[in-house]
């Protein structure tokens, strides 16, 4: 079967850990997994532990580091301990920030906020069309929205999982609020079943929810309510997830696009609606440039194994390690410059 050929998609939800914790990954090895993946532009989180980008400084250093070593085009998201917000003004206008994540739940890093004093006051500092992305559920994710109402905000809900948080989603929708979410590959592929073999390798947050959960993540998508996948790609070493206390977080650069495909095999999914997942969607919501003479050639139907060749990551692993699939990325072609070729970086 002849190649099938896809624009470089874009993922808005990744975790490149430099500076501070590149013994798991780098903007070198997390740019090689997104290449090697299909994806041509990725948006890096904030939330790097003992050094977060809430200041203009320590985005200078991201930029800077990105240009140097990545091979696919970055994006940045800023963050905030709610005491930043002065520095608002500067990284709003800033070409490389795609949004403000705030994070309203337990995470890696040291940036939650609950305090709806503080919330308030982050909502009403952010004076902008780029959205603010917020990690929470329940009640909390219900004051993240009435905030994004009360200052008419643009606001995407990271991951979500449960029947309540996309019922919440889409009541916003319906009241024409501006208001986006997503979703990720091992909420829509992992089970309880799967959380009983892997342990901590698949301990994720926020966690998996029931089967009626995810059946729930796929009617969705079908109907609209989920706009983009993101895969939250968060390496941790298996010494990490090993450990008594475990990290929370897993790969996703490389595998997102092969689950997808075989989503489409077995009749979940539709090609128009992943290009719509991974690219239309994202592109818009979150403004970003184009990337012409750019696209992705895959291989719908080659079967392959899950990490039977080795991963880009550096944490060489995934809760999908043994799957078999099918969409191997056989060439990435960026601006015209060929970054993949047989399924190998050139």
């Amino acid at each position: 079967m002849a190649l099938q050929r896809f624009p470089g998609f874009i993922d808005m939800h990744v975790h490149l850990r430099e500076p501070g914790a590149t013994n798991k990954e780098d903007f070198a090895s997390g740019s090689r997994a997104a290449i090697k993946g299909g994806f041509t532009f990725v948006c890096d989180m904030p939330n790097n532990p003992g050094c977060p980008t809430i200041s203009s400084e320590r985005l200078n250093e991201k930029v800077s580091l990105a240009d140097s070593k990545a091979l696919c085009d970055t994006g940045f998201h800023f963050g905030t301990d709610g005491h930043n917000l002065a520095s608002f003004g500067a990284v709003i206008r800033d070409p490389h920030v795609f949004g403000l994540k705030v994070y309203c739940g337990k995470t890696t890093g040291d940036l939650m906020i609950t305090d709806p004093v503080a919330l308030d006051a982050i909502f009403a500092a952010w004076e902008s069309d780029k959205p603010i992305l917020v990690h929470a559920q329940g009640d909390i994710l219900g004051e993240c929205v009435d905030l994004a109402a009360h200052y008419h905000r643009r606001i995407h809900i990271c991951h979500v999982v449960t029947q309540d948080d996309v019922g919440r989603v889409k009541t916003a929708k319906e009241h024409n609020l501006i208001i986006t979410c997503g979703v990720t590959p091992h909420h829509l592929f992992l089970t309880e079943g799967d959380v009983a073999k892997l342990g901590a390798f698949a301990l994720f947050k926020p966690p998996i929810g029931s089967k009626q959960d995810q059946e729930m993540l796929w009617e969705s998508i079908q109907t609209g309510i989920i706009d983009i996948i993101e895969s939250d790609h968060a390496p941790h070493t298996k010494e990490e997830k090993v450990h008594s206390t475990p990290c929370f977080g897993v790969p996703g650069l490389e595998t997102t696009i092969p689950l997808l495909v075989h989503a489409i095999v077995e009749k979940k999914l539709t090609t128009d609606k992943m290009i719509d997942l991974l690219y239309t969607k994202p592109k818009k919501i979150f403004t970003i440039p184009d990337q012409p003479n750019t696209f992705i050639e895959l291989d719908p139907v080659k079967p392959y194994v899950v990490g039977s060749t080795g991963y880009e990551t550096k944490c060489g692993w995934s809760p999908f390690d043994g799957w078999e699939l099918s969409g191997c990325i056989e060439r990435v072609v960026l601006r015209g410059k060929l970054l993949v070729d047989g399924g190998k970086i050139v």
